[in-house]
Formats: C-alpha cells, sequence, structure tokens
C-alpha cells in the first residue's frame, strides 16, 4: 500500500536507521537527477508529504507546482539552472538530517557555528552536522549532509553526481568498506553479480522510456536499468573535478583551517566570520602587547623590584619637572593616624555657592547652600580602622585591589586608605561605629564634602602618587587641617547620584531616590582634570570592586 513519507516518519517515532536513510536519500536523489538532466526543479515542493513510499517499486516523488515555462519551450537561464540545482540538493541535505536525527533543522542555532552563524551570503536554512544530535550518524552521511548544505560556492555540491561522490570508497579502504561504500552509489559495483533480466558489465545497459509523472502534464526520461537517472558513473566522468583554490589572503587560510578541523573541508564565509577573525586579530595583538608591557617593566623599568609606600623625593621631582608641575614633597603622617577611632576636624557652618560654571554638566547649576555646623573625619577611614570592624562583625576583609604594586594590600598597609568597599559597607561601618561609641556617625553629604574641600591642595594624584595609594595624611592639608580631599582614593558620599536644583537649599541630602551613589575628590589612579573640588563621579553603591574608591566619616550634630 502506497505511503506518504512523511507519515512513515511521524509512525515510526525515532531516527532511521543509517542505511535505511541513505536508500531513501538514494532513491530520491535518483528522480531529482533525472529532473535536472529536464532542467526542471522541485524547489520547496521537495519534502516528506510529496515522497511515496511502496513494497513494490522505489520511492515516488509528486510534484506540485513546477513552472510550466521550465518544462515549454521557454529554456531557462543558466542562472534559473543553478539555483534551481542548489535549492533541490539543499532539501535533499534537509530530509536526510531529518531522517537521521528525528528531528527537523532547527530555525536558528543557540550557540555560534563557524560554517552557519557567520555567513549572510545566502538565504538559505543553515543545517547542523546531524551527529550533534545523534551521535550514531556516520560520518559518511554527516558528509553528505554538509556537502549538500554548504552555504558557500567553494564548498556545496553543484550536481546530485558530485554529492554522491562522496560515497566512493577510498584507494586504500579495505574489501568491506568498498563493498559498503558499493551499496549506497547510485550504480551497483562491477564485481555484484548480475541480478536475473539484467545485463552484464560486458553488456551495454539496457536502454528503456520511462516517464515522470507531474502535476499537470508528463515528461519523457531515458533511464538505466537503475531507475530514473542516466549512468551515474558517467555523470561523475563527466564532472570535472574541483580543486578548491590555494588561500589568497589570512582570512581565507583561516576559514580553510577551520574547514580541516571540522571534516567537513566546508569553509565559513560572510562578513561575520571576517569581523570575527579581525576581532580575534585585535584581541590577540592586544594581549601580546600587554605581555611585552610587563616584560619591559620587570626587567628594563625597575617594576619586578617593587615600589615603596611612598616615593622618593628624587622621583617625584623628576617626574614634576616632567609634567611641568610644581614639585610635591610628601610630609611624614600625625601620629593621630593610627588610632582606632577616626580623628575629627570641627567645621563651622555656613553658606557657599555649590557647583561650577566652568565644569561639567552635572555639576551646574551653581546654587546657595547653607550649612549647619558638623565634625566631619580628619582622614580618610584606613585598613586598620576598617580591620577592627571587620574583626566585630565578622563582615569579610576587602578582596585585593586590582593594582599590583602592593600586595596583601589590607593587612600589611594598616594606614593606608581601605579599598574595595561599597557603599553599603561604608554605611555598615558608620552604623557600627555609632553602636560602639553611642555618636552618630554616617558618610558626608555632597554638599558637606565640597564646603570643606574648597581651596584643598592636589595630594596623592596620578602624577605624584607613583602609581600607588599612600598612607593618610601624608599629603599637604587644607586650611581646615582636613587632608587627602584632593588624592589618595575617591570618597562615597551619603547622595543618590541626581540633578542639581536651582533654588537655594539648606542642609541638602541630594535626590530621594536614585540607582547610583556619588563619590567626591579624585584618586591615585586618575588624572588631574577631574581633581577638583566640584567634580562628581557615580557608582552602584552594591559593588565592592572600585579598587581606588574609599571613604572618611562625618559626627553630625543635627
Amino acid at each position: 500500500m502506497n505511503k506518504r513519507l512523511g507519515d512513515y516518519l511521524k509512525a515510526y517515532g525515532a531516527p532511521l536507521p543509517s542505511q535505511e536513510a541513505l536508500d531513501l536519500f538514494l532513491g530520491m536523489a535518483r528522480i531529482v537527477h533525472g529532473m535536472h538532466e529536464q532542467f526542471a526543479f522541485y524547489g520547496q515542493e521537495l519534502r516528506f508529504d510529496n515522497v511515496i513510499l511502496s513494497a513494490e517499486q522505489p520511492p515516488r516523488v509528486l510534484d506540485c507546482g513546477v513552472p510550466q515555462s521550465r518544462l515549454s519551450a521557454k529554456s531557462p537561464t543558466p542562472e534559473d539552472v543553478a539555483q534551481g540545482i542548489r535549492r533541490d540538493i539543499h532539501q535533499l541535505g534537509m530530509m536526510l538530517y531529518q531522517m537521521v536525527t528525528g528531528q527537523p533543522v532547527p530555525e536558528r542555532h543557540a550557540t555560534h557555528n563557524f560554517r552557519t552563524d557567520f555567513d549572510e551570503t545566502s538565504d538559505l536554512l543553515p543545517v547542523p552536522d546531524p551527529r550533534t544530535v545523534n551521535p550514531a550518524v556516520s560520518v559518511e552521511i554527516a558528509r553528505l549532509v554538509a556537502k549538500a548544505t554548504a552555504r558557500d560556492a567553494q564548498s556545496r555540491a553543484k550536481s546530485i553526481g558530485e554529492l554522491l561522490a562522496l560515497l566512493e570508497p577510498s584507494p586504500d579502504a579495505t574489501p568491506e568498506e568498498t563493498a559498503k561504500v558499493q551499496s549506497a552509489s547510485l550504480v551497483p559495483a562491477a564485481s555484484a553479480p548480475a541480478e536475473p533480466g539484467q545485463a552484464s558489465e560486458a553488456s551495454p545497459p539496457v536502454r528503456r522510456e520511462a516517464r515522470v509523472t507531474l502535476a499537470k502534464r508528463s515528461l519523457p526520461v531515458v533511464s538505466e536499468r537503475t531507475g530514473f537517472v542516466v549512468n551515474e558513473a558517467a555523470v561523475k566522468r563527466d564532472t570535472p573535478a574541483v580543486t578548491p583554490a590555494p588561500p589568497a589572503t589570512l582570512v581565507e587560510g583561516l576559514a580553510q583551517a577551520f574547514a580541516d578541523l571540522s571534516g567537513t573541508g566546508e569553509r565559513p564565509t560572510g562578513r561575520g566570520f571576517k569581523f570575527f577573525v579581525a576581532g580575534m586579530s585585535c584581541l590577540l595583538l592586544l594581549v601580546v602587547s600587554l605581555i611585552t608591557y610587563r616584560i619591559v617593566e620587570k626587567f628594563f623599568l625597575g617594576g619586578g623590584t617593587g615600589v615603596a609606600t611612598r616615593p622618593t623625593v628624587e622621583a617625584l621631582r623628576s617626574k614634576s619637572e616632567t609634567s611641568n608641575r610644581p614639585i610635591f614633597t610628601p610630609t611624614p603622617a600625625p601620629d593621630d593616624t593610627r588610632a582606632l577611632l577616626p580623628a575629627l576636624v570641627a567645621v563651622k557652618g555656613g553658606s557657599f555657592e555649590m557647583g561650577s560654571r566652568d565644569g561639567q554638566p552635572d555639576e551646574q547649576p551653581v546654587h546657595r547652600v547653607t550649612l549647619s555646623d558638623f565634625e566631619i573625619g580628619k582622614y580618610e577611614v584606613t585598613n586598620a580602622q576598617y580591620k577592627a570592624f571587620c574583626d566585630a562583625t565578622g563582615r569579610p576583609y576587602p578582596e585585593e585591589p586590582n593594582f599590583a604594586r602592593l600586595r596583601n594590600y589590607f593587612l600589611d598597609y594598616p594606614h593606608h586608605p581601605v579599598v574595595r568597599v561599597s557603599w553599603d559597607d561604608a554605611n555598615a561601618y558608620c552604623v557600627w561605629l555609632s553602636e560602639r561609641t553611642g555618636d552618630l556617625y554616617r558618610l558626608p553629604t555632597e554638599a558637606e564634602w565640597e564646603y570643606v574641600a574648597r581651596n584643598s591642595p592636589i595630594g596623592w594624584d596620578s602624577y605624584h602618587s607613583g602609581g600607588a595609594p599612600h598612607e593618610v595624611g601624608t599629603s599637604p592639608p587644607n586650611e581646615l587641617g582636613i587632608y587627602d580631599l584632593m588624592g589618595n582614593v575617591w570618597e562615597w558620599c551619603a547622595d543618590w547620584y541626581g540633578p542639581y536644583p536651582a533654588e537655594p537649599q539648606t542642609n541638602p541630602k541630594g535626590s530621594p531616590r536614585g540607582t547610583h551613589k556619588v563619590l567626591r575628590g579624585c584618586s591615585w589612579y586618575f588624572s588631574t582634570v577631574p581633581c577638583r573640588p566640584t567634580s562628581r563621579f557615580r557608582f552602584d553603591p552594591t559593588l565592592n570592586y572600585w579598587f581606588n574608591g574609599g571613604f572618611r566619616v562625618v559626627r553630625a550634630k543635627h
């Protein structure tokens, strides 16, 4: 009884055995090749529901819409022929993929595939390797699928004969392998015994008339005893061997390398692959440059000997002269930097103009601000002070900062400013300090910080720091006796980052809500371009990988 191949696959409910799928594929290939001999093509009509199976005869293919112009007096152009053959071969490959995997070809791949996803030159659906779905698929079938569905002109099959040339046995194949491959060819092997009623190898093949049934008319096709196809051996013999051209560029060479590694012989093409190669080349160049820089720094610039916690006066003088900046001489750290309780400076309240007319847009508009009295940290909170908080509360120590010149920074440099702390960490320290002392400690507001930072000298910025933070209190203080406002580390403020209001304010606390918290000042890592009292910076309050950010505290009186 006749049955559609689509219904048969649904009833089977699993991938077909390799030999059965290959037999069906070859049966359809015979018919498709006969159509190609007459310049007629199936295209999208070549599908499982149009293939009829029967126990008495090979598979038959029904056609539901071959354009009449291709079967009548109007001859197709060479482009029509090449496109029609290409689409039929691609359809055969997709059908073979579904028969051996039990799944249709996916519309899109979940991961990148160099053979398909980086190819933008074809509108045909990319087909992945069937072995990724069914590992039992043989290498021969995987190569057939790859050859039939290749999207670049150099790799894809241009005829049925070229496609099935993959099934020819290699010269060094064993007799068993030769027999297995010959059983899958379109023409019986010469050594195979002739069945009754068939011509032997010595006699010419018996030619007979066969008819391919179409939707609206019939087309005579001369066929061999193998079915609807003319002698496939002659097709293979007459088809010139296609020798891939040697790579002419680096991109083509890499594409050929991918083809050799994949085992399919198919080169990836398209603009996407070229962009990928260019990106990988830039990344490789960057890695090589970084490695070269580290080698030069270590062996020629003295980077391997380590960096002192405080640069020498000679080094600072030389760097200042080269940058045309005044000489900066470090000062000894005061004794109160060693105290576990942050030293404070009393600040008398008053009014001032907050913001800058010459700065960045977020420093405007300039507006009048009035503040009450408060006390602010004389220094930035140090590693030792923050360690006491961690030890008392069980909070983990900050991670190693990104700069590699001060190893084991948190434990071996107790009087340096703490870094790698989030806004949440700094705020938790203030809560713990308030509970311990009974006073109200908090982070300074933006207005308080800018109020005390006016006219502060630049300290440990990137021009003077030597590429590392320094012990607190070793740069010149401002007129209020407060240190490191313009350098060493950026400092967290209490405010949410947001636009300034235009009207005057009293004791402002910033925006009522937001996504980022404000940092003020500048650090050992940044240049002095933003190093001014009005500069604003922002960062996610929950993240602690800001390696050059710390904080100081305020003891409030209101």
